[in-house]
């Protein structure tokens, strides 16, 4: 029974190594310099890799990666189409217009497509988390943690979250929902004392959820996920 335990776990693990390509390269800037602590996008999600300070990164792909972002909060970003490749070398060149693709160094950030532009886009994401704010218990509903904490971000009496500057196409200011990876139709059932993090994404940045995140996106992260 052991080794049969054991034969189904390797089983799985070559399956899902199957499914995967190796992608390494190099990033370097207008000097052919190597650039340090540039993130690794693949599509618009963050991988977890950064370069080393040989500018050097090796990366897993899955099969269906479509573009590999490249982010420095020196440089900007970078796009380039994924076709299958074992290696891709990226440079940043010198450009008045990079401070178009950069945020605060400290932000938190976010790449989204944005379909009005057929790009992708570099974002400051608002979020608070529970680990910052010394938990979230005591708070009587997760309305109250989201009130008045985001800039531009309203909560009602009646616990209506209204995300301003968003342009919606449904002619509604609901939000949607995401809880865990999930999309759900309302937050009311999460306790606060479960909760790990709160994201606001609104724009380019909430592109990736679809015109259903037309008023804006409310991701909540709880602590068992």
């Amino acid at each position: 029974m052991r080794y049969t335990k054991l034969f189904t776990f390797f089983l799985l693990f070559v399956s899902f190594c199957y499914g995967q390509n190796e992608l390494s390269g190099k990033v370097v800037n207008y000097k052919s310099k190597p650039v340090a602590h540039a993130k690794i996008y693949l599509d618009s999600t963050y991988s977890n890799i950064e370069t080393d300070k040989h500018g050097d990164f090796k990366v897993l792909l899955s099969e269906n990666v479509a573009i590999i972002n490249i982010y420095s909060h020196k440089y900007g970003l970078l796009s380039a189409n994924y076709n299958n490749e074992n290696v891709m070398n990226f440079m940043f060149l010198e450009s008045k217009n990079a401070d178009k693709g950069k945020v605060k160094k400290d932000s938190n950030i976010k790449i989204g497509y944005s379909e009005v532009e057929r790009k992708y886009l570099v974002h400051n994401i608002q979020n608070v988390d529970s680990e910052k704010e010394n938990d979230f218990g005591a708070y009587r509903s997760v309305y109250d943690i989201i009130r008045g904490r985001f800039p531009g971000v309203m909560v009602t009496k009646s616990n209506k979250i209204i995300i301003r500057g968003v342009n919606s196409v449904r002619n509604t200011s609901d939000p949607l929902f995401v809880v865990d990876g999930i999309i759900v139709s309302n937050i009311d059932y999460i306790s606060t004392n479960n909760i790990k993090e709160i994201t606001v994404l609104k724009d380019a940045a909430s592109s990736i959820y679809g015109s259903q995140a037309a008023g804006g996106v409310i991701q909540i992260t709880t602590k068992g996920y």
